[in-house]
């Protein structure tokens, strides 16, 4: 039974296919980060947690669709997202809560590509580190995904006001916030994300760079448990 004093949950969503060596890894990074809060997983495996949805469709849709329905599982006030190809660090999840009409996104996170040995930071919100109020969270993934005809092109994050004004719908708040210590993005072939992303021309790196970052260490390391 999750402790009544914990004020957020997190959903894990496991969209992207990616090698074993890396999916151990991560989860064993992700369970290290993520504390006493509890954990929703999305899954197409069984990981061995407490509550578990199975999903067997890649796509953006169905990622949306399957937050909505774990968002409505949870019962704390608030709940962050969880990627299988993001490596969190522990303060991702415990530095900012918003206001309860308000969405998240961190936006201290590392980009690593795993044919490019470097780090690199790219400003864009990811619905990946997004931390929201449950409800706030609830009513707009609704509106756009149950009692709306979302179409492929405008699915997105919350809050993104170029697609909520191309539906007709609420303009959601969000507040873009930094965590003194980031998380790493790793960009992969895999990802469903991969394949929109027009790559290589919306692949560049980052105007700042590094090759050895406090807390995760050397780039090259980090791909290595990838390929």
């Amino acid at each position: 039974m999750e402790n009544e004093n914990l004020d957020l949950t997190i959903i894990y969503l496991t969209y992207n296919e990616h090698p074993k060596k890396w999916t151990d890894f991560h989860f064993e990074k992700l369970m290290e980060a993520k504390g006493v809060y509890p954990l929703i997983a999305v899954t197409h495996e069984k990981l061995g947690l407490e509550r578990e949805i199975y999903q067997t469709e890649y796509s953006h849709l169905n990622m949306y669709k399957k937050l909505l329905e774990a968002s409505r599982m949870a019962n704390t006030p608030y709940i962050a997202v969880a990627e299988n190809d993001i490596l969190y660090h522990p303060e991702h999840f415990t530095f900012y809560r918003p206001p309860m009409d308000t969405v998240a996104y961190d936006m201290s996170k590392w980009s690593l590509f795993v044919w490019n040995p470097i780090y690199n930071l790219r400003r864009r919100k990811s619905n990946a580190t997004m931390i929201a109020p449950r409800e706030y969270l609830i009513e707009a993934l609704k509106e756009r995904y149950e009692d709306n005809e979302c179409p492929p092109d405008r699915i997105g994050e919350v809050g993104r006001h170029i697609h909520e004004k191309a539906l007709g719908i609420t303009l959601r708040n969000s507040v873009e916030v930094w965590c003194p210590n980031p998380s790493v993005i790793l960009s992969n072939p895999n990802s469903i994300g991969y394949k929109q992303a027009h790559h290589p021309t919306r692949k560049k790196l980052g105007e700042m760079q590094a090759i050895d970052i406090p807390y995760w260490g050397k780039a090259e390391d980090i791909i290595k448990q990838y390929v």
